[in-house]
């Protein structure tokens, strides 16, 4: 057996989250041995090292600066990005390109793709955005689904008052490396979420929906509160609702704590600014005088 890896030492080798690998043993990019009258599987020694230098490469590229961008998706980008939620779920739950793009008249920045900049390759994308309350209630009460949102119920990011935000979706492109591709993906959305903050915009809340086990960790992991959940297995029903609250200082999540110490500074520079401008003002009242 010493050309074979056990499924223990594949994973190891591979260094990655269990779950991909079996969803990569599923798609048949992983062989799977049956070892004959043994309840036990094995996986070719040489094509898991292999997986495993390839992966090693891919990374080393991807990390060259530049090479990975945090973008509103043009039309292209929205087909790459149908194409991974194909893989993921259900043909009754895609909405088409042509449907997305309709958000945009509502608000122009409810999307973002990574995208690998030198194949011009979509590695994931995320849907994040106010929506009008009545709808947003719904979907946390889990009276309605995402499918059920319309164009018009996307709203605009504003600097008028502070907001609150839906997460819609948020996926990342099947593979040995999908995991890198949603840390990537979710460090370029806070990012953003930052930066909102120069335009004088808000964020309170963020509220999402989890409807796969996968989903489901990933809120815990960024320690999202659960709201409501409906875990009806009979009918293959999993819908869990759950916030983050940015404005809660006694989260010990990361993205909580990058967000309130970039909003102290952006008030810290308001505050600043203010006393400038007021210092300048009554100079210039003296100089007239």
């Amino acid at each position: 057996m010493k050309n074979y890896y056990t499924a223990e030492e594949a994973i190891k080798r591979l260094a990655i989250p269990r779950s991909t690998f079996y969803d990569r043993v599923k798609a048949g990019e992983i062989t799977r041995i049956t070892v004959p009258l043994r309840k036990q599987y094995l996986y070719p020694k040489a094509q898991i090292d292999q997986l495993a230098e390839e992966k090693a490469r891919i990374l080393g590229e991807l990390e060259q600066p530049s090479r990975l961008a945090f973008v509103v998706p043009e039309y292209d980008d929205l087909v790459q990005l149908v194409d991974i939620d194909r893989m993921i779920f259900h043909e009754e739950t895609l909405i088409l390109p042509e449907e997305q793009q309709k958000r945009f008249a509502y608000n122009p920045e409810a999307m973002h793709v990574l995208k690998d900049t030198k194949t011009n390759t979509v590695l994931g994308g995320i849907t994040l955005s106010p929506l009008k309350p009545s709808v947003l209630e719904k979907l946390i009460e889990l009276e309605i689904d995402e499918t059920e949102i319309k164009p018009e119920d996307y709203q605009p990011f504003t600097a008028d008052h502070p907001q609150d935000c839906y997460i819609v979706g948020i996926v990342a492109r099947p593979s040995l490396i999908e995991t890198y591709y949603a840390g990537k993906l979710l460090r370029a959305a806070t990012e953003y979420l930052i930066s909102l903050l120069d335009r004088g915009i808000i964020i309170r809340r963020i509220y999402t929906v989890a409807t796969t086990k996968q989903g489901d960790r990933l809120a815990q992991s960024f320690h999202f509160t659960l709201l409501k959940a409906n875990l009806d297995v009979q009918n293959e029903e999993f819908r869990k609702s759950y916030v983050l609250n940015l404005e809660d200082a006694n989260n010990s999540s990361k993205l909580v704590k990058a967000y309130l110490q970039a909003r102290k500074n952006m008030e810290r520079r308001v505050k600043r600014y203010k006393k400038q401008a007021k210092r300048l003002s009554n100079d210039s009242k003296t100089d007239s005088n």
